[in-house]
């Protein structure tokens, strides 16, 4: 293969990403340093990365690149973007496979939530319009590219064209996203983006996609999600002071076995000594719920949180939100509670199959992980599993 196509250099792919858009305006948030330490732990950090591994990094890097210069564009062209306020957004925190993502997909159907959908995401330029929203092109293309995804992993997560979007997608851009630690080892920058990056940046890029998806498509109120704001809740709060957070819990010997079989997916890993690697990066979510116990434990506003225990919500899904509504005061409409229920109808869980794996195939069982995240389960009083 071509070395190019495997070149890892954050200045060269900088005048790359200019000569193919012909565009320079990179925006006003910080964005080389992370992008020097994430080529940097990609083409050295773990030396047995299959070169087409490493290929594939490479053109997502350029097409985040690409979107960054686009949106900048729009960003000077259209004085409503910047011009936006993002006010009280509605944010699912918790462990990955807590029920974060279904939770989120229930919410957006009150036609009066926004959450930024999977087509949008990928090709946020031009800015969506209202009047086209339910009819853009990009949605096509959306629903095309689902259609090629395996569909082992179609089982293992939720996915649609008009589906919301996690926020750490938002965030790619910035370099400053676990999602490039999902697909690819990189203990590097996992370790820096966790214990040394400034965050801030990344959210302040997360609030100006929010503006650029709004300024011509707004609704009442966004309604968002990403499990990594566990790592980061000062800075998540310090970007939208207004926000409410809802908080998903389950057993941690249920969820980190599932993450690590998603990720070990994604890298397809299929080696049993790496399979079990998979499972002890899965360590790292202890990090993120003492830090959000933490944050929640001094924070003079702790009615900005509410909590959702995933047995209760998979037992009365439209109970678990009316409870989300009272706590932050906001009107279940009729409309809303309709579509939530024609939603969750036509979404039971293993609608596209059964998602098949062990802890012990990551080197996990419950009984660390249930004396690991002792002081968390015991906090918020979560059944665990025998």
């Amino acid at each position: 293969m071509n070395a190019a196509a495997t070149s890892l250099d954050a200045n060269a792919l900088i005048k790359v990403a200019e000569g193919a858009t012909g565009l320079s305006d990179w925006g006003d948030t910080p964005f080389l340093d992370a992008l020097e330490i994430l080529c940097r732990s990609a083409s050295q950090d773990d030396l047995s990365h299959p070169s087409d591994a490493l290929r594939v990094f490479r053109e997502n890097i350029l097409r985040l690149m690409g979107l960054r210069l686009r949106m900048t564009a729009d960003r000077n062209a259209h004085p409503e973007i910047p011009a936006q306020v993002i006010r009280e957004p509605l944010i699912v925190i918790g462990l990955p496979r807590s029920g974060t993502t279904i939770l989120h997909s229930l919410l957006s159907q009150d036609p009066r939530n926004r959450s930024p959908q999977k087509w949008e995401v990928d090709q946020p330029s031009p800015p969506p319009r209202a009047e086209s929203y339910a009819s853009d092109p990009r949605i096509a293309d959306a629903a095309a590219a689902i259609e090629r995804v395996d569909p082992t992993f179609r089982a293992m997560h939720q996915m649609g064209a008009t589906l919301p979007e996690e926020c750490n997608n938002l965030q790619m851009a910035s370099f400053r996203s676990l999602n490039f630690w999902a697909r690819l080892k990189l203990p590097g920058y996992s370790r820096w983006l966790i214990e040394q990056a400034d965050m801030a940046p990344a959210y302040e890029f997360h609030r100006q996609f929010l503006q650029h998806l709004q300024a011509f498509a707004p609704r009442d109120r966004w309604v968002l999600k990403g499990p990594p704001h566990l790592f980061w809740p000062e800075t998540l709060l310090e970007t939208y002071p207004d926000a409410r957070v809802v908080m998903t819990h389950r057993d941690p010997a249920e969820v980190l076995p599932s993450n690590a079989s998603l990720i070990a997916h994604l890298r397809g890993v299929t080696d049993a000594a790496e399979a079990k690697a998979v499972g002890a990066e899965q360590m790292i979510w202890l990090q993120g719920l003492e830090r959000t116990m933490a944050y929640r434990s001094r924070t003079p506003r702790p009615d900005r949180f509410v909590d959702v225990h995933y047995r209760d919500f998979i037992a009365d899904p439209l109970a678990a939100v009316r409870a989300i509504y009272a706590h932050f005061d906001i009107d279940l409409t009729q409309d809303a509670g309709a579509a939530m229920r024609a939603f969750m109808a036509n979404n039971q869980p293993e609608k596209h199959g059964k998602h098949v794996y062990t802890a012990e195939q990551f080197g996990l069982d419950a009984g660390t992980l249930h004396r690991e995240c002792g002081k968390y389960i015991q906090h918020y009083g979560i059944e665990v599993r025998s």
